[in-house]
């Protein structure tokens, strides 16, 4: 069975993707504005983003982000330079990520144990059924349903599922609070352990690619030095989005959305993760 290049992107709202389309010409020529809205048919997407899925796969392309919102997520920077890339070559995405959401809470694997809440103690969350008590979080439940669901339908097209690269962009939730901050590298690190445990072998290839937060959160600094730390400690890849001089604050332009990268960002911010692939 031939193998299937699998891409998995993950994360919270910058990993959603909240690049207004409307501002595609500041950025790129009409050549290229085609193709992000026509889409890309050597790299196909399955998603679970934010309030929207798809069935099976598709191009990528805008709108595949948010319901409602004409924006794009950094898929398409992916896609764009994997094309630029690897022409001949074909690749699958699959994207999982909501926006507001924490790794303490939302992304917590089964190994991670129960989320730490000092106010709160296990007899009693068990006792009131606290869904926080369960063995995982939703979001690591979602992340399951969509590996599950394009690995299924990777293999009626006929591939075996390789998963080649772990895209990440997370922290901003859990930087200011330090509820989620100080635990946040072991659950990420038991997140990625449970990712290659359930699914071997299908990871046993597969490169691992963190990005930094932006300087609007509180903590940032030692989110990401916590981040770039671990990532230089297991040999993975980090992508410094502070040093690479990613905005927020320009757009749109009447109200500028701070939490979110300005669609370029967006964009270069999935060309960094594919420049690792």
């Amino acid at each position: 069975m031939k193998k299937a290049k699998v891409i998995l992107l993950s994360g919270q709202s910058n990993a959603v993707g909240v690049g207004h389309i409307k501002y595609m010409p500041k950025y790129f020529d009409e050549e290229t504005i085609s193709i992000f809205r026509n889409g890309y048919e050597k790299v196909l997407i399955h998603y679970i983003s934010h309030d929207i899925e798809n069935v099976g796969f598709e191009p990528v392309k805008v709108n595949q982000a948010e319901k409602n919102k004409d924006t794009l997520g950094p898929e398409v920077g992916i896609a764009k330079k994997l094309t630029e890339k690897y022409p001949e070559e074909q690749f699958f995405i699959i994207k999982c990520a909501f926006g507001g959401s924490d790794m303490n809470m939302g992304w917590r694997s089964p190994s991670s144990g129960a989320p730490y809440d000092p106010d709160l103690t296990v007899e009693y969350a068990k006792a009131i059924n606290d869904p926080r008590f369960r063995s995982y979080g939703w979001c690591y439940h979602e992340q399951i349903r969509a590996l599950d669901d394009g690995f299924a339908e990777l293999k009626k097209m006929g591939y075996e599922s390789e998963v080649i690269a772990f895209c990440w962009m997370q922290g901003e939730s859990d930087s200011a609070n330090p509820i989620c901050s100080e635990p946040y590298i072991d659950r990420y690190d038991c997140m990625l352990r449970d990712l290659r445990e359930r699914y071997a072998p299908a990871f046993e290839n597969c490169t691992y690619i963190d990005a930094a937060i932006s300087e609007i959160w509180g903590n940032y600094e030692q989110m990401n030095a916590r981040k770039k730390a671990y990532a230089e400690e297991k040999g993975y890849k980090f992508i410094d989005t502070v040093a690479a001089g990613f905005t927020t604050r320009n757009e749109p332009e009447e109200n500028p959305d701070i939490a979110h990268y300005d669609l370029n960002c967006t964009v270069k911010l999935g060309e960094l993760f594919a420049e690792f692939v």
